[in-house]
């Protein structure tokens, strides 16, 4: 298995998001791998966290992050994102599954930051 770039913090804590459905969600970041999505999504990032949804049994959902976007991204406001930045679109992505789907077992993998929605993801963080 490859190894992280990243680490959630040691002494991991859930955090609360509670989603348009009404449901509650229990969340932790764990890690992030640089990978290459076989699916014809290229090379990027996936950022794994652990979820539980009304204290059922936890899942692991990995939001994608394509290079794509990022040079979407660079390309459209002159600048790269940094590293909190890719994290915070990889987590509006999350809190968008929460809100808008009812299976997310179903999408483990396929939750996608990508360069038809990383503007709409970032926009009300303000980020230029």
């Amino acid at each position: 298995m490859p190894q992280p770039i990243q680490r959630g913090l040691s002494g991991r804590r859930y955090k609360i998001y509670s989603a348009e459905t009404g449901v509650s969600y229990q969340y932790f970041f764990d890690a992030r791998y640089t990978v290459v999505r076989p699916e014809g999504q290229g090379p990027g990032s996936d950022f794994v966290f652990v979820v539980t949804a009304d204290q059922g049994r936890p899942l692991v959902l990995r939001i994608f992050l394509s290079d794509r976007a990022l040079e979407a991204w660079r390309a459209a406001h002159g600048r790269s994102l940094g590293p909190s930045e890719q994290y915070a679109a990889a987590k509006m992505r999350l809190f968008r599954a929460f809100d808008e789907e009812e299976r997310l077992r179903e999408l483990a993998l396929a939750l996608i930051v990508d360069e038809n929605n990383i503007e709409d993801l970032l926009a009300q963080l303000e980020l230029d």
